[in-house]
């Protein structure tokens, strides 16, 4: 009877906490749920055409804006790849990296994806498309990968180097430039049918992002708020101060001058051959990754914990 007793005493305890709990509140859950953006998100990279903004990151998490970034629509690929890059073509289509070695393509402006495989074991870093629609993947192992019909099939080559491969940019229909880890630089002049290694970059320099404007004049920038400059086409390089040790991630020319972004919410505006901090006036203290020109004046950076503005940098 004991045992009986004891029993009842638990269950009518249970019943009376039950009864004085109030009831799970499942609005701001909804709610939350509801949001374009979240707190989670990790963005990473940003594109756009001429009707559409798109913003890709963690899960398979692609948002698109077709008013300049005022609104934006949330949208979870399949199977929640991790999409490390976004590019778009001059034929108006995107095309979306993912770390498992996947390219989803979009034609109608980031509404539906298809995704291709890229047969290969090594990892992909950076993506993008040339004026010829042709789109190009960089990865692991000095490997580059590329694609005239849309990602359905790929040729590959490789420097046979041990070596990650991190950026890749089209200048023209023939040059071409890609940057990789030991401060590694390549460039071709025929349209990416061979690749000539030119100088390395100083002490091992980490390339994250780089921006060239021509064939001669570019900027890449690193780790340690590094930010190299050339006006050589890559055979020699200058470093500019930037005033900060935080590691920088991407650079963007908007309304004729230069930004870059990285951790701790940095965002730097050029002037001259130095960079200073853009007094944005929003509490960003997070890591920016995606940095894109939005409209005349504007421009977006987005990056860790769902953070995602579009900064007025009209000013001098």
């Amino acid at each position: 009877m004991r045992y009986f007793s004891d029993w009842l005493v638990v269950l009518i305890i249970l019943l009376v906490v039950t009864g004085c709990e109030a009831p799970l509140q499942m609005d701001a859950v909804e709610k939350r749920l509801s949001q374009s953006i979240r707190r989670s998100d990790q963005f990473q990279m940003a594109s756009a055409n001429d009707s559409a903004l798109v913003v890709v990151g963690n899960q398979g998490l692609v948002l698109t804006s077709t008013d300049q970034g005022l609104n934006w629509r949330r949208n979870q690929l399949a199977d929640w790849p991790e999409l490390i890059g976004v590019t778009s073509c001059p034929d108006g289509s995107f095309a979306a990296l993912a770390a498992e070695g996947q390219v989803w393509v979009s034609t109608n402006n980031g509404e539906d994806w298809m995704a291709h495989a890229i047969d290969s074991e090594e990892a992909p870093q950076a993506i993008t498309c040339d004026p010829a629609n042709r789109i190009w993947v960089v990865g692991s192992f000095s490997s580059i990968f590329s694609s005239d019909d849309g990602g359905e099939s790929w040729e590959f080559i490789s420097l046979d180097e041990d070596t990650i491969l991190t950026n890749i940019q089209f200048v023209d229909e023939q040059t071409a430039f890609i940057s990789g880890e030991f401060g590694t630089l390549l460039k071709t002049t025929d349209g990416g049918l061979s690749w000539a290694r030119l100088p390395d970059l100083e002490d091992n320099f980490y390339p994250q992002a780089m921006l060239f404007e021509d064939a001669n004049a570019g900027w890449i920038v690193g780790l340690q708020g590094e930010i190299l400059r050339t006006e050589d086409g890559g055979e020699s390089w200058v470093l500019q101060q930037t005033g900060t040790l935080a590691p920088l991630f991407g650079i963007a020319e908007a309304g004729g001058k230069l930004y870059a972004v990285g951790g701790e919410g940095t965002v730097l505006q050029q002037h001259g051959q130095q960079w200073t901090k853009l007094d944005h006036g929003q509490p960003i203290r997070v890591y920016l990754r995606a940095l894109l020109p939005v409209s005349e004046g504007k421009l977006l950076v987005a990056g860790q914990q769902g953070t995602l503005y579009v900064l007025p940098v009209g000013g001098s």
